[in-house]
């Protein structure tokens, strides 16, 4: 499909080198992390990026998506967890995440099928929309202490008119230092999915 949207759109089109791509299904990716401390601190309402004055290649966080759906019926939400974990020595100001879905009509790689991301924002209490382009990002944490995990919950879910057809997600990730020192999650997670279309709606029995 479009090689991968295009390998990722280039690990989402990043200022630093391009990640690895990397393959995973829920079921591994949910195993692959080990238990860590919760992130204590919401995200900033100010742009904690607009601070950044230099980017490395350095893979401080790591990421996953759990829980993400193999199935999504058309028309309902299905829910799933982004994780972020520190694994450098030093502390995080920021996170800025992204979940890139696409799917197309099964056999008519030129259908593409209308697709919904969101995440809920728990300082707001309200769920908002992940941004739709991959170069853009959502401040989805606030700082993380070496160690420590984000967990933030978002749900995908497809136009009710969608018929059956393929997809799949990835998951992008940015951090901000508090030194001014930004950079990109290391690795970059595939996850297939399929789309069922919406079940019709029972037809009234004469009486």
């Amino acid at each position: 499909m479009n090689l991968r949207r295009t390998l990722a759109t280039l690990a989402a089109t990043t200022v630093v080198a391009p990640a690895v791509l990397l393959t995973a299904t829920p079921a591994t990716a949910a195993a692959a992390t080990a238990a860590a401390p919760a992130a204590v601190t919401a995200p900033s309402a100010a742009d904690p990026f607009a601070s950044c004055t230099s980017w490395t290649q350095a893979d401080r966080i790591t990421t996953e998506l759990l829980g993400f759906p193999t199935r999504l019926v058309a028309g309902t939400w299905s829910t799933f967890t982004f994780r972020t974990v520190n694994v450098s020595a030093s502390p995080l100001k920021a996170v800025g995440a992204n979940v890139d879905v696409s799917a197309w009509g099964a056999g008519v790689p030129s259908a593409r099928l209308g697709l919904t991301v969101q995440w809920y924002d728990r300082a707001a209490k309200k769920w908002r929309p992940m941004p739709t382009r991959v170069s853009d990002f959502a401040t989805v944490s606030g700082a993380l202490k070496p160690g420590a995990r984000s967990d933030v919950r978002m749900r995908v879910m497809a136009d009710r008119r969608s018929k059956a057809g393929d997809g799949f997600a990835f998951e992008f990730a940015r951090y901000a230092g508090p030194d001014g020192v930004c950079g990109h999650a290391g690795t970059i997670h595939e996850y297939d999915f399929v789309v069922e279309p919406a079940a019709s709606a029972p037809k009234p029995t004469a009486r």
